[in-house]
Order: C-alpha cells, then sequence, then structure tokens
C-alpha cells in the first residue's frame, strides 16, 4: 500500500515569496499537495537504477539511429540532423540534465517508463526547491528527500568544464565562459525554471545572464549574444523541434554556430 503521510502545505504568500507563482490550477485548486509519499531506500534504489538504465538505453539507441540514419522515421526534421551528429561525436557537449516520467515502483509493481523529457523538462523548481521546502517546513528531515537535483546540476554545470573528470579542478579550468539563459516570454513558470537553473550555474562558478529568446542575436561566424556580449553557452527551454519547424532560419544558424565551434 502507498505510504502517503499528511503534512502542513507551504502556504502561497511563501511560495511567491521564493518565485513559485504558479501554485494555483485553473480551478483555484491547490497544485502542491498536503500530503508527501513515503518509499523506502529499496524503492528509491530501484527508481535510481531504472533511470540509468533507461539512460543507457537512450544513448544505445540514439547511436543506432545515427549509424543507420534513422532520422526521418524517428520524426526528427532533416535541419536538425547535423547538429545531432557534430553534438553527439563532440566532447564538449555534455547533456545537463532530463526528466524521467515513471509509473509503477510502488506496491511491488514494476518500474515503467511513460516519457522521457531531455530537451525542455521543467518540474525542476518544484523537485529541488519545494520538495526540499516541504519537509523543512514541516521540521523533518530534508536530508531524507528522494532526491539530491541541486547539488547534482551544480555537478553537472561544472562537467561542462571537467568534461566528467573526477580529478580536474573546475576553477583551475574555468576561463570565464558565460552562459545565457532564455525562455519564452509570457511564461511565468518556463522563466523561473530557467531562471533557477541561471542561479545554480552561477552558483557553481559561470558568468550567466538572461534573456528572452526573442532578444538573442545569432551569428552564424561569431556565435551567440545578448547586447554586445558574447556568450559560450546557450540554455533555452524551448524545444529544438519547435526551432527546426517554425524558425528554420535559425537551426541552420545554430548549426553554423556549433560547427564554427562558437558555443
Amino acid at each position: 500500500m502507498i505510504n502517503l503521510r499528511k503534512i502542513t502545505p507551504l502556504n502561497n504568500e511563501f511560495m511567491e515569496k521564493i518565485g513559485f507563482a504558479w501554485h494555483t490550477d485553473n480551478d483555484n485548486s491547490s497544485y502542491i499537495a498536503d500530503e508527501i509519499v513515503q518509499v523506502s531506500e529499496k524503492e528509491a534504489n530501484a527508481y535510481y537504477e531504472a533511470a540509468n538504465e533507461l539512460y543507457d538505453m537512450y544513448v544505445n539507441a540514439a547511436q543506432h539511429v545515427i549509424d543507420n540514419n534513422l532520422f526521418h522515421e524517428i520524426g526528427i526534421p532533416f535541419n536538425l540532423v547535423d547538429i545531432i551528429k557534430n553534438s553527439w561525436e563532440n566532447d564538449v557537449h555534455w547533456h545537463l540534465y532530463g526528466r524521467f516520467d515513471l509509473a509503477g515502483g510502488l506496491d511491488g509493481k514494476p518500474i515503467k517508463l511513460i516519457e522521457f523529457n531531455a530537451d525542455t523538462p521543467t518540474a525542476v523548481f518544484e523537485t529541488a526547491i519545494i520538495q526540499w521546502a516541504m519537509l523543512k517546513l514541516n521540521h523533518m528531515d530534508e536530508a531524507a528527500q528522494f532526491n539530491d537535483l541541486y547539488e547534482s546540476l551544480k555537478q553537472n554545470f561544472k562537467r561542462l568544464i571537467t568534461l566528467g573528470d573526477e580529478d580536474a579542478d573546475f576553477d583551475e579550468l574555468y576561463e570565464g565562459w558565460g552562459i545565457l539563459f532564455s525562455s519564452i516570454a509570457g511564461s511565468i513558470e518556463d522563466e523561473q525554471t530557467v531562471k533557477l537553473l541561471q542561479y545554480i550555474a552561477k552558483e557553481t562558478g559561470f558568468k550567466t545572464d538572461f534573456a528572452y529568446v526573442d532578444e538573442v542575436v545569432f551569428d552564424d561566424n561569431e556565435g551567440i549574444f545578448k547586447n554586445d556580449e558574447n556568450f559560450e553557452y546557450w540554455f533555452k527551454l524551448v524545444p529544438w523541434e519547435s526551432i527546426a519547424i517554425d524558425e528554420g532560419e535559425l537551426a541552420l544558424i545554430l548549426s553554423n554556430i556549433v560547427k564554427n565551434q562558437k558555443a
């Protein structure tokens, strides 16, 4: 039986103060529950193992698609093929994060995959901040939180520079590279999700800034800019297929930027 535990819910004033404004659904019901699911260490480890196994399966599947040129068969637009191949072969293109949506895992039920979103995953704010705050408010052990997403993101930002070398020192290797973070204007959830990632990157040691997508300047030969400032990395909470289908010229420019090693 799933073990639910009632807690004192976070109030809206507190959530808005920390930037979590999408706390109420359209029907005026609370988005944040007044209970938590308690999982055993064995159940938690099973989720981690399933996610790692599934991730490896995705990597193998991606290699199969690339080796056999099957992009069209899985709906990948033709104008993303070059940038995918380039990224796949380039060691500096470390993957930052993704979100597995899983079913099962409790009451002895098998864990099954619903979806893996590795392009525009939200729920970062909820997972890294809100879950922790719920435990803290209720005087529970926040270290017993199911996930360690916040610290993991810091480590993955460092990997952009250390390239996975556990002995490498981020501060020694970092040369002032900047990350420009972007979302589409008009979505507070997307914007705050991106700004949380920006905060974590800044805490890690990166130079960072934020701009809405329509404020970013792209140049095939010079790279990515906000105003006159050039950035080595661009994080965008915009689906790649949306860029490919709706902004074909931008997809080509981004491919050239990557090919020219300007971002």
